[in-house]
Parts: C-alpha cells; structure tokens; sequence
C-alpha cells in the first residue's frame, strides 16, 4: 500500500490504473488522508473528494500526514484546492486547476464541486473550471472573442454547482446575446470531450507525474501562464455546506 488515489467522477478507474499502479479509493472523505497514512501509505494522491453530504478532507489531516513522512499530492478538485492550501505545509499540486489556485487566479472552492452519480461514478454537472478551460482555448482559437467568453463564464458563474448542466447552460442563456457562443462552446465541448474535461487532464497529469512519466497534456491555458511559486493560503471558504440534492456532491 505504498501509494493511495482518492479518486471519483475526474477519472475513470481503468483510465487512472493504465498509469499509475496503486491502491485506489473512491472520494476522501474527512479521516481518510489519516487512515491512508496509518494503513503505510507512503505517498497519497488527493484528486476527488466528498462534501455537504459527508465532512471534508480538512488541512490539519494534511499537515498531520506529511509531518509523518508521507508525501500527499493533490490535483483535479478537492486536491487542486487543498494543494494551493496546504503548499506552504509541503503538499504538492499538478495541473492547470491547481496552478490557477496557488496563483490565485481561482478563488471560490465551488469552481470544481459538482454532483455524480455514486453507482456510475459519472459527473451529473459542469464544473465551472472545466468551463473556463474551454472558454479560455476557444478564445485563443478565436471561435469566440474576448466579450463573449467573458460572457459565457458570467452565465456558468451564476448557476448553483448542483444546477450547472449543459442544459442549464444553454437556458440561461437563451434570448441573450451569449446564445449563440453558448451553443458553439457546448457544442465543442460534445465533439472535443477529453480536450475540454480539464479535471480529467489534471488527473492524467498527476499520475503521470507519481509514475514518473513525461506526460503529453497541456498544463497551462494556452492564452495565459498563471504565475508559479505563489500560495493561496490556509482555510478557503468552505461556502458549499448546505446541499439539498439525490447525488453526492464531489470536489
């Protein structure tokens, strides 16, 4: 048990095992980085992690389990967001979302909740990351334009996690000017999936990493470099406690 993956709806579980060999487990809850570590984990990948319908993973379990000598990454979600947290304390991040956090480009830790469903492990909304990912290479392209991506995001923004579907997307923006540039991002993202699924590329990205692999995925936008070094610090605003949902909700 030398390397553990809390892992959920960022990567599918044969997808994550084709590139990394460990022991994987389904979304941290609060007490597993601690349970991981006393089992004789040596290293522990945070990327998907419960709340509102369990306790969270929180920086003192961190702090605890890397005080002990064992090495904790986060990527993706839940492990992108305690990573910038929790780097001042030694834990390590990979990925575009987790460089737009320690940068402080990303704020708001409901950028990457979501609900899934637990008995598929597929995501039921859109994380608001993976929006700004698509928006964001989109404009580079130049499919849309600077006012109308910013647009695009405003609407996604102003949509609850738990409500944030494609659908939702495409009401919310109907009889407004961002319809039609809402319609030409869903419908890049529909025949683009694995380059627009940004928490999944994140993912592939940190297990490449643990398996010591080059990996091919891009790790930057391709329109700007956050700058690296920067922390965000301890104690973001847990703002998600409060879910009135079937589905468990995931970051």
């Amino acid at each position: 048990m030398s390397t553990v993956v809390f892992l959920g709806p960022s990567l599918d579980r044969d997808a994550a095992a084709r590139r990394l060999s460990a022991h994987y487990s389904p979304p941290a809850r609060r007490g597993d980085i601690g349970a991981a570590a006393a089992s004789g984990a040596r290293r522990i990948a945070l990327i998907d992690g419960e709340f509102g319908q369990s306790l969270a993973v929180t920086v003192m379990e961190i702090r605890a389990a890397i005080e002990n000598g064992v090495e904790v990454w986060g990527s993706s979600s839940m492990g992108a967001l305690r990573a910038a947290e929790c780097g001042v304390l030694g834990m390590r991040g990979a990925g575009w979302i987790f460089e737009q956090y320690a940068s402080g480009t990303l704020t708001a830790d409901d950028e990457v909740a979501l609900l899934f469903d637990p008995r598929s492990g597929q995501a039921r909304t859109l994380p608001l990351a993976n929006l700004r990912w698509v928006v964001s290479v989109m404009q580079q392209r130049r499919l849309l334009t600077p006012v109308t991506a910013t647009e695009v995001v405003r609407i996604g923004a102003a949509l609850h996690f738990t409500e944030r579907s494609r659908a939702a997307l495409a009401s919310a923006a109907a009889g407004t000017t961002a319809e039609a540039p809402m319609q030409r991002v869903l419908a890049w993202m529909e025949e683009n999936p694995e380059q627009c699924d940004r928490k999944r590329m994140d993912a592939l990205i940190l297990l490449d990493r643990l398996a010591g692999a080059a990996s091919t995925l891009p790790e930057c936008s391709p329109s700007q470099r956050p700058k690296r070094g920067a922390s965000a610090p301890c104690g973001l605003p847990n703002s998600l406690a409060s879910i009135a949902s079937p589905f468990p909700a995931v970051r």
